[in-house]
């Protein structure tokens, strides 16, 4: 997976908005490892780490997007972005994950 990718662009296409798109560098798989799964990783959506994972795990979400769709994380200030990116990237074993 590219590193440097628009999370929210299939909902502007949706939208029909066309800001310039954002970089999103997600977390390494170190640190995405220090967080177990009742770690709050989107406090704007009370979304945690072990959701993401379960998600991901269960086969329901296979995507950042699907995630986004499904829990919202990322939604509200967007900081979390990077961190939930990091999450699916390990558990779906690329850039470095399992």
């Amino acid at each position: 997976m590219d590193t440097q990718f628009d999370p929210l662009a299939s909902i502007r296409d949706l939208l029909g908005d066309d800001p310039a798109p954002t970089t999103v560098v997600p977390a390494t798989p170190e640190e995405v490892a220090t967080f177990d799964d009742d770690a709050m990783v989107c406090t704007c959506n009370n979304v945690n780490a072990g959701e993401i994972r379960s998600l991901i795990r269960s086969g329901e979400c296979s995507s950042l997007d699907d995630i986004q769709v499904r829990t919202r994380a990322g939604g509200g200030c967007g900081a979390c972005i990077p961190f939930v990116a990091g999450i699916v990237n390990v558990e779906l074993g690329c850039c470095g994950g399992k």
